[in-house]
């Protein structure tokens, strides 16, 4: 018993700093939002930076599918453009659908454990029939995490399109900066649980485990 205490009290006081939200591009106002075309002639990508390993990550995007029953893949890398490489630069990857009645917010992977560093989430498909859209807003919301920041020096979201678009493996293109956003910034969140509910959690178990060490001594 005595060590299921001390293990608690450990997990207690070494919890990383988490925040609820590492970046959140939002709109208060639903009449600015639009969406940037993903089809197999487009291909988008958003960056961002955080100053601190986070776990449990999940990342979502606001997307709709245009047409309905479409298959979109999504990446998340560490670099990406012609030198970029699936083993080296590829964190994560995924297919996804969406609905088509409205961009909404589909996630897009879940559990994830980040180091420290700048990420970019690349949406796109090969697939010549799938037709979408990543929300955008011509009048964002952005809530960033302490020490997080938006873009990665050379621009916030980034795009390619017609021949720059490398079919074989989609971060490779060759993407633009977006640095005029005259579409709007894309519609994403990256958040992890709040701490609140694992200190409760883990406040509960050594509670609980100081009360059952009463009851027998």
């Amino acid at each position: 018993m005595k060590n299921l205490v001390a293990v608690l009290i450990l997990l207690l006081v070494g919890l990383p700093a988490l925040a609820g939200t590492i970046i959140s591009v939002g709109t208060t106002d639903p009449g600015s939002v639009g969406a940037l075309a993903v089809d197999s002639l487009d291909v988008l990508a958003v960056s961002w930076y955080q100053p601190a390993a986070q776990s449990s990550v999940r990342i979502r995007a606001n997307f709709l599918d245009s047409f309905g029953n479409g298959t979109f893949s999504a990446y998340l890398m560490n670099g990406i453009g012609p030198q970029a490489d699936p083993l080296a630069n590829e964190l994560a990857s995924t297919t996804f659908s969406a609905s088509y009645f409205g961009p909404s917010p589909v996630v897009l992977f879940d559990q994830l454990t980040l180091s420290a560093g700048f990420f970019y989430l690349v949406l796109g498909t090969t697939d010549l029939n799938s037709v979408g859209g990543w929300a955008a807003t011509t009048s964002p919301a952005v809530i960033l995490a302490p020490g997080v920041l938006q873009g990665d020096g050379s621009g916030i979201q980034f795009f390619a399109s017609g021949g720059d678009v490398d079919s074989a493996y989609l971060p490779r293109s060759n993407f633009s900066p977006d640095d005029g956003l005259s579409y709007g910034q894309l519609m994403y969140d990256v958040t992890v649980p709040e701490p609140s509910t694992l200190l409760l959690l883990l406040g509960g178990g050594l509670a609980l485990a100081v009360f059952g060490r009463r009851r027998t001594s």
